[in-house]
C-alpha cells in the first residue's frame, strides 16, 4: 500500500524527526536472570511484566528492578501479557492452548483450558473490562468475548465475510469503549465491546502495534511509525525496533525488547 502524505503530514514528519533527535531519549535496561524476552506488557504505573524463552515470568518496578518472578515452564511458554487489569495479570500459552491468571504478586489465582470448551484454534487473547476474555478463532474468523466458566458472552459476525479478506489477527487489544484486532494484512480493525465491527484502518504488513487514545504506534518490515484515527494518516519514526517491536506505550514513553533488555524511548 502506497504512503498517504500530504502537507500535514510532511510538517509533522519534520517536527517528529526533530523531537526523536532532541526532545527523545533512548534508554535500554537489561533485566536480571532474563534470557531471550520474548513478550513485555507495561501498567499504568510503568511496572513492568516480562516473560523470557527460559519459562520464566518476571514483575520489575520501573527502572527494572526485579520485583518478584515465577516459573512457567508447566505451562510452557508465554506469547502474551496483558495487564490492564494491574491486579490481575492474564498471560497466554499457546502451546498448551492456556491463560493464568496472576495476582500483582504473579501468585497465580486461576487459569482457563480453553481445549477444554472447544476454543482450539486460537490466534490471540486480551482481557476485557470487566475481566473476561477476548478470542480470536480462526475455525471461524470471529472475535468472542467470553467469561471464566467458557460461555460466549458476545461475538463478531465471520470477519472474512465482513471484510472480504483473508485475516492475519496477531494481537488484540482493548482500549476505553473499542476493541482492535491487529492483523499483518490488513492493519487495526476496530470494534465495539459488543464485538460489533466498526471500521479498518489500513497499514499493511504490521508486525507491531500498541494501541493508544489517538491511534497507534507500530512497526512494519523496516518502518515504525504513529497512525492517527481522526485522519487516518501516519508519520514515520527515525527509530528502528529489533524484534521486539511496539511492545507498549505507556506515560508517553514507548517499550520495546532485545534480548535481555528493555528499550524505552521515552519524551
Amino acid at each position: 500500500m502506497e504512503m498517504k502524505w500530504n502537507l500535514k503530514h510532511i510538517s509533522l514528519l519534520l517536527v517528529a524527526l526533530c523531537n526523536w533527535a532532541s526532545g527523545f531519549a533512548q534508554d535500554t535496561i537489561k533485566i536480571a536472570g532474563a534470557k531471550q524476552i520474548t513478550a513485555l506488557a507495561v501498567d499504568a504505573k510503568q511496572n513492568m511484566f516480562i516473560a523470557d524463552n527460559a519459562f520464566s515470568l518476571y514483575k520489575t518496578d520501573a527502572t527494572g528492578k526485579v520485583i518478584t518472578n515465577v516459573n512457567t515452564k508447566v505451562y510452557g511458554e508465554i506469547s502474551k501479557i496483558d495487564c490492564t487489569n494491574p491486579f490481575e495479570i492474564y498471560t497466554y500459552h499457546p502451546s498448551q492452548n492456556i491463560v493464568v491468571f496472576y495476582d500483582n504478586m504473579l501468585n497465580v489465582r486461576g487459569e482457563l483450558r480453553l481445549n477444554d470448551y472447544y476454543f482450539n484454534n486460537i490466534s490471540c487473547i486480551a482481557r476485557s473490562f470487566d475481566n473476561g476474555l477476548w478470542l480470536f478463532d480462526l475455525s471461524e474468523y470471529r472475535l468472542l468475548k467470553i467469561n471464566k466458566a467458557g460461555e460466549i458472552v458476545n461475538s463478531s459476525n465471520n470477519l472474512i465475510n465482513v471484510v472480504g479478506k483473508q485475516l492475519k489477527v496477531f494481537d488484540i487489544q482493548e482500549l476505553g469503549n473499542n476493541v482492535y484486532l491487529i492483523d499483518s494484512t490488513l492493519g487495526v480493525l476496530k470494534f465495539d465491546l459488543f464485538a460489533t465491527y466498526a471500521t479498518t484502518y489500513f497499514i499493511e504488513g504490521l508486525r507491531s502495534a500498541a494501541i493508544t487514545s489517538k491511534g497507534f504506534s507500530a512497526t512494519t518490515r523496516n518502518t515504525t511509525l504513529d497512525y492517527y484515527f481522526l485522519d487516518r494518516g501516519y508519520d514515520i519514526l527515525e527509530i528502528m525496533l529489533n524484534e521486539g517491536g511496539v511492545a507498549a506505550f505507556q506515560n508517553n514513553t514507548l517499550y520495546s525488547f532485545y534480548k535481555s533488555s528493555v528499550i524505552r524511548f521515552a519524551d
